[in-house]
């Protein structure tokens, strides 16, 4: 590789570049060449950074999936009632679904179109989703042990519900059924708060 080069900055503007053409094309539609000429790095230099579209397609989801992460983490560490932090958590993960809506589009295009070759997505999907369940989770266990929340509801459970609503509201938006944001909050909060003591 040529001296002077941020290798670093280089793969990133690679991700950033190949997320814009797998939101807009869709990921089937998007080829090594076209990632090549949103770069403006040589075919042969992308395979030192990345051996497979998939690879890219991967890591891009893993930058977005992180950075939603890290906001989950620090509204989990914030001193606010159990079920305002779910409810931030819940707002959080749907205003990144709207905000990257063409790219969210372009992973269930993607996921559809492995499992309609016969792949089974569930490892997959666990591994970029965990996060999320397990903040979930976390939240509910202690407003249970705190008394927040109704004792008689299994944190397990809960998080699973609330994870299947917010799969259920990126089909929607995906489908161009739910347009804004509000009305998908709204049923979190709804939800949420049915879970009070």
């Amino acid at each position: 590789m040529a001296a002077g080069v941020n290798h670093s900055e280089r793969r990133q503007l690679v991700v950033t570049r190949a997320m814009s053409l797998f939101a807009r094309m869709g990921y089937a539609k998007v080829s090594f060449l076209d990632i090549s000429e949103a770069t403006g790095i040589a075919r042969t230099a992308l395979y030192r950074y990345f051996k497979t579209k998939r690879e890219i397609f991967d890591a891009a989801i893993r930058d977005n999936t992180s950075e939603i992460k890290r906001d989950i983490d620090v509204i989990c560490r914030r001193r606010l009632p159990v079920s305002r932090r779910m409810i931030l958590t819940c707002n959080r993960v749907i205003d990144a679904l709207y905000g990257k809506r063409e790219f969210f589009s372009a992973i269930y295009e993607f996921v559809f179109s492995m499992v309609r070759a016969g792949e089974d997505m569930t490892e997959r999907i666990e591994s970029f989703t965990i996060g999320f369940k397990l903040a979930l989770r976390q939240m509910v266990a202690e407003g249970v042990e705190n008394g927040e929340l109704r004792k008689n509801i299994d944190p397990d459970d809960v998080a699973e519900t609330l994870f299947a609503l917010m799969e259920s509201v990126a089909f929607r938006l995906m489908l161009g059924v739910e347009k804004e944001t509000g009305r998908a909050k709204a049923r979190f909060g709804a939800m949420i708060a049915a879970l009070s003591s």
